[in-house]
């Protein structure tokens, strides 16, 4: 799938990198990614000032369970539709979106229907369940100079 859902675990949802530089910093580095992906969202290739207002700078995230390591392995420009999709229920918990629209634009890029949506979310839930119960340590080494 191009656009997936990525539920951080509770205990590291406020480990990034943007909770340990000042807000110009992570402005900065936000933009510096942005230039790198040619102001457009990575996923579904909306520009930055056409087709969406502005871009959010996502970390992509991979786990490791055996050793319990949460490593921060990049940084892709998302437009909000793609990124709240990512962090779909703490988005709605948020109340920033209305749900409905996230699963309209999860159909409208992937070519998938309602069902497949329900299947894919209901997985991601219960691998972010798994993962809450991890006591993981998060590795921030990839991006230790802006930190």
């Amino acid at each position: 799938m191009k656009l997936a859902i990525e539920l951080v675990p509770i205990p590291t949802m406020n480990v990034n990198v943007r909770s340990h530089i000042s807000s110009y910093r992570w402005r900065q580095l936000s933009l510096n990614i942005q230039r790198r992906d040619d102001y457009a969202c990575v996923i579904c290739e909306r520009r930055k000032g056409h087709e969406v207002h502005k871009l959010h700078c996502h970390e992509q995230w991979e786990f490791n369970e055996k050793h319990e390591i949460q490593r921060l392995i990049g940084l892709q420009s998302l437009c909000f539709q793609c990124h709240m999709l990512k962090h779909i229920g703490f988005a709605d918990m948020q109340g920033w979106i209305e749900q409905y629209a996230l699963i309209e634009h999860f159909c409208e890029v992937n070519r998938v229907d309602r069902e497949q949506f329900a299947i894919h979310l209901h997985e991601a839930v219960q691998q972010w369940m798994h993962r809450n119960r991890i006591n993981w340590k998060v590795d921030l080494s990839a991006y230790t100079e802006w930190i």
